[in-house]
C-alpha cells in the first residue's frame, strides 16, 4: 500500500501499487507528513500543520493504526518543547522515538513516546 499525506483536502489517500484508491484517512487535521513505523505491528504519524495564515492553531502529531484507527495524539502549535511550527518531516524508525523537523521553529525535536 501506498500512503499519501493529502494537506490541501485534510486527508491521507491509500493506494494499492497499481494506483488504484484503496480509502482515505480523513478527521486528522491537514496532513503536511507522514511517516509508517518499521516491525511487525506499523504506527502511521502524521502531522496536522499550521495554517500558514495562523500559525498558533494545530500542530499536533497523531498516532494511528494502518487502518485509520487514532491510537492518540500529542503537541499543540507553539515555540516550546513538544510544540510544534509546521512541521515538514517525521522520522518515526522506532515507533517510540521520532525525530520531527519543524519550518517555521528550525529547529528538529527527537520525541520519546512511552
Amino acid at each position: 500500500m501506498v500512503y499519501v499525506a493529502d494537506m490541501g483536502n485534510k486527508r491521507i489517500q491509500v493506494f494499492d501499487n497499481d494506483g488504484n484508491v484503496k480509502s482515505q484517512i480523513a478527521n486528522i487535521g491537514s496532513p503536511r507528513t507522514i511517516c509508517i513505523s518499521p516491525g511487525a505491528h506499523q504506527y502511521l504519524f502524521a502531522s496536522n500543520s499550521n495554517p500558514t495564515e495562523d500559525p498558533f492553531l494545530g500542530g499536533e502529531i497523531y498516532k494511528l493504526e494502518l487502518d485509520g484507527t487514532v491510537v492518540g495524539k500529542f503537541g499543540k502549535a507553539g515555540k516550546q518543547m513538544k510544540e510544534f511550527g509546521m512541521v515538514n518531516e517525521i522520522d518515526c524508525r522506532d515507533a517510540n522515538t521520532l525525530y520531527v523537523a519543524e519550518m517555521m521553529n528550525w529547529r528538529v525535536q527527537k520525541i520519546s513516546l512511552k
